[in-house]
């Protein structure tokens, strides 16, 4: 029987880093799912352990039937389930067309639930699932509405998910980074050539130290990790101050007033 890591998202970005964390673990194989980039190939002669790489939209559902067929054909074991594929969107309402919009649904929530409850029967105790959220899960966020709407789900569905779990010895990570540097801002920002929405970071983390905190929490076992003083902070600070004033604080931050005067 083959043990094997699943990692969406694998071709860049934290999904990538994600590969070469567990590519230390010895598994038989880490079967990596994107929409293919020129990194694949290189990947694949970097890593020690044998990398199968899927060019799936996992937005059709065509994707999770072939996935589906060849764990059965495989005889396959997963250790590791990590869902990293997702994307965002910042903007107003009426500024970020209507697909878009559902397309986050769609990738970050749709899908990630889908892989995770067809990946379960493949999983048997000890394993791990790491299921991507966000800081942005934690309140609710002007202008990454959207966005940080589906990261909600996520960190409610990982926490419930994990309880349920529990009898089965299989744990459940929700990894909420704050900023982070990688290619997810080369889509979220720009609402067209000329404008980016968001543009004050408080911070600004290093992937690669992120990941290795989320490897290191997924192997304890626990329920959520965050990286980095601020990301604590936060959290810790919308427990307490109501949400009205979290978002005025947002906005005032970003100078949405100034920059919707006219509209």
């Amino acid at each position: 029987m083959k043990k094997i890591a699943l990692i969406t998202g694998a071709s860049s970005g934290m999904g990538k880093r994600f590969c070469f964390e567990i590519d230390k673990l010895g598994l038989d194989e880490i079967w990596g799912v994107a929409l293919k980039t020129d990194d694949v190939e290189k990947m694949k002669s970097e890593l020690k352990t044998p990398f199968k790489f899927y060019d799936l939209d996992l937005t059709k559902d065509s994707s999770f039937t072939q996935l589906e067929k060849d764990l059965k054909a495989e005889e396959a074991t997963i250790e590791w389930l990590v869902n990293a594929s997702g994307y965002g969107k910042f903007g107003r309402y009426d500024e970020i067309d209507i697909k878009s919009q559902l397309g986050i649904i769609d990738l970050n929530c749709k899908a990630l639930t889908h892989l995770t409850l067809l990946s379960l029967p493949f999983m048997k105790e000890g394993g791990r699932i790491v299921e991507f959220g966000s800081i942005a899960a934690f309140q609710p966020i002007p202008y990454i509405a959207v966005y940080g709407a589906s990261k909600a789900y996520v960190l409610s569905y990982s926490r419930a998910l994990n309880q349920e779990l529990k009898s089965r010895k299989i744990s459940v990570t929700c990894l909420c980074p704050y900023w982070t540097k990688t290619p997810f801002f080369d889509r979220a920002t720009k609402i067209n050539s000329d404008k980016q929405v968001i543009t004050k970071y408080v911070a600004m983390y290093d992937p690669e130290k992120l990941i290795k905190k989320a490897m290191k929490g997924a192997m304890k076992r626990k329920e959520v990790v965050l990286y980095g003083f601020i990301a604590k902070a936060q959290t810790l600070m919308v427990k307490i101050l109501p949400h009205k004033w979290v978002m005025a604080i947002w906005n005032r931050q970003q100078k949405f007033k100034k920059k919707y005067k006219n509209k």
